[in-house]
């Protein structure tokens, strides 16, 4: 991928999922969140947050393929990795990375750039 061309915007399942991340990036920031639509809630009646911590926030940067995020707390992540596929990009964890070098194929649900970022 070039250095020229913005990684920036919303990275979401490339399926229909019910469950999963969303990642959006912006100029070197980033927002990491978690969605599902099943609804957990206590003895109490209350509804439970399922995603403790999240969403994310904290800054990234790209050397070549990877992506490396730092949460604002100064935690590393795991490094993600950017890939293009035809006009299509994708933000590939490091397993589904490597099962991409190795078949050529992609995981059905693998993060997509949905929106770029208007500046």
């Amino acid at each position: 991928m070039s250095g020229c061309v913005s990684h920036d915007g919303t990275y979401l399942p490339g399926c229909s999922a019910y469950a999963g991340n969303k990642i959006t990036l912006d100029q070197g920031r980033f927002v990491w969140e978690k969605f599902t639509d099943a609804v957990v809630v206590d003895e109490d009646g209350e509804i439970v947050n399922q995603f403790p911590g999240y969403p994310l926030e904290g800054s990234y940067r790209i050397d070549g393929q990877m992506l490396q995020m730092e949460a604002l707390s100064g935690e590393s992540l795991e490094s993600m990795y950017l890939q293009k596929s035809g006009e299509q990009r994708y933000l590939l964890t490091a397993d589904e990375f490597a099962s991409w070098e190795q078949s050529g194929r992609r995981e059905e649900c693998a993060l997509q750039l949905i929106s770029k970022s208007e500046r």
